[in-house]
């Protein structure tokens, strides 16, 4: 009789836990934490001339937690959405990216943004602005988000942002507005240009 040696168990290791994982990823489960390029996503964003200026709250989670005129859990919602208001082909598969991905809002990580940021647990409190989780397209070079700013007034908006990245660095090639209030003196004003 062959004499079989009896090796010890496997510790468990990341890279087990994550083939563990694998069918569920595929699955469409979204990861439980938002990674590097999504917070370089939100960064782009609020960078950009669509995002109000001053001092900023954030609310301390991401992901889409109301959104008006647009469904956010149909992709082909959000593809005729901007067509028919941005006049924009959105690719179809970054749109349901966006949709799965927004299935599981994280909790926002306050390292990655400035020690000064502020933090509200409300997301309809004046002057927050809370922001969805990104979906990035297959190529990694397009990417898709929704953004409100709460004021209580006569200002607050909603929109579907897309980027795309170009050189290393992301930047908004359309904002669309979901719903809006006082259009007259903000940049989605439809008879203005973005300045």
């Amino acid at each position: 009789m062959a004499w079989t040696p009896v090796l010890p168990r496997p510790r468990p290791t990341l890279l087990t836990a994550l083939l563990a994982l694998g069918p569920a990823l595929a699955a469409g489960a979204a990861p439980r934490t938002a990674g590097d390029e999504e917070y370089q996503v939100l960064h782009a964003y609020l960078a950009s001339p669509y995002a109000e200026k001053g001092e900023r709250i954030l609310f301390d989670k991401i992901g889409i937690f109301f959104i008006y005129n647009v469904n956010p859990k149909d992709p082909g919602n959000i593809v005729r959405f901007f067509k028919e208001y941005a006049g924009t082909s959105l690719d179809p598969d970054l749109a349901k990216r966006f949709a799965a991905i927004n299935r599981f809002p994280v909790p926002i990580d306050r390292r990655r943004f400035p020690e000064d940021t502020k933090y509200s647990p409300q997301f309809i409190r004046e002057g927050v602005y809370s922001l969805s989780r990104v979906g990035f397209n297959a190529k990694g070079d397009e990417a898709l988000m929704y953004a409100t700013f709460s004021s209580l007034m006569e200002d607050g908006h909603g929109s579907l942002v897309w980027l795309k990245k170009t050189g290393g660095a992301w930047t908004v090639a359309k904002a669309t507005a979901v719903w809006m209030f006082g259009a007259a003196v903000h940049p989605f004003n439809p008879i203005g240009k973005v300045p």
